[in-house]
């Protein structure tokens, strides 16, 4: 019977070692573990671009209606266009790293972001409905106070007349409503573009209140037409029942 030598002992020994080592070691350096996200996280971060592409539509808006806005005022006008301008730069570094969030943490500092940098729909909404609106009544103002002087010679016409009083208590209600809402309008307009995105929720109820306001504006502007009507009636002769 043959001895194997302790030298072909050990070359075996050797060769077996590197017939287990080897593969083992191959697998270990090409193999990753991943975790596929969670339904629910996959559901909040569509929510949330969902959420980005609609304000984004709505800054996009906004934007058009202050460029198509011809009775804004130049301040207001470039004031707006600069907070939209910086909102839709916000939302679109947003939409962009929204995709590649991978934790609940990230998805919440972006909303909150989102929300509390960009108060789209509580802020830049009103504000810039509130700011066209009210430059609309402004101009209105600045018409019809340019009429006052064919009004007042219509009243002056009615002089000895039946009719005169009565125009002439409709001229000083005019003169009256358009003097009050000139001024008041431009307080207005210079509340609603002191309000920011930080100064949400408190800020909801300045928009409120001026809102009424340009309301009561444009109710005020239909009674001076109403006064304006009278006189012209009573100026072609009719002095009522």
């Amino acid at each position: 019977m043959k001895t194997i030598s302790s030298r072909a002992i050990v070359a075996l020994t050797l060769c077996a070692a590197m017939g287990v080592s080897v593969p083992a070691a191959a697998y270990a350096s090409s193999t990753t573990t991943t975790t596929a996200p969670s339904a629910s996280f996959i559901a909040a971060q569509q929510a949330l671009e969902a959420q980005l592409a609609s304000r984004l539509t709505r800054l996009q808006h906004l934007n058009a209606d202050v460029t198509g806005a011809t009775t804004l005022s130049a301040n207001a006008a470039s004031t707006l266009e600069a907070r939209l301008s910086t909102e839709e730069s916000s939302i679109d570094s947003l939409i962009a790293k929204v995709p590649t969030d991978t934790t609940f943490a990230e998805l919440r500092a972006d909303r909150a972001a989102m929300l509390k940098d960009n108060r789209v729909y509580a802020v830049m909404s009103p504000q810039v409905f509130e700011s066209i609106e009210a430059s609309l009544v402004q101009v209105q103002v600045t018409t019809m106070q340019g009429n006052e002087p064919t009004l007042q010679t219509e009243v002056a016409s009615l002089s000895g007349l039946p009719g005169y009083q009565n125009a002439l208590n409709h001229y000083n209600s005019y003169v009256a409503r358009l003097s009050n809402w000139s001024t008041k309008i431009v307080t207005i307009e210079t509340v609603v573009l002191a309000q920011t995105p930080q100064g949400f929720p408190g800020n909801t109820s300045v928009f409120v209140a001026e809102n009424h306001q340009v309301l009561d504006a444009n109710i005020a502007l239909a009674y001076a037409a109403y006064d304006a009507s009278i006189i012209g009636l009573a100026a072609g002769g009719y002095t009522g029942p």
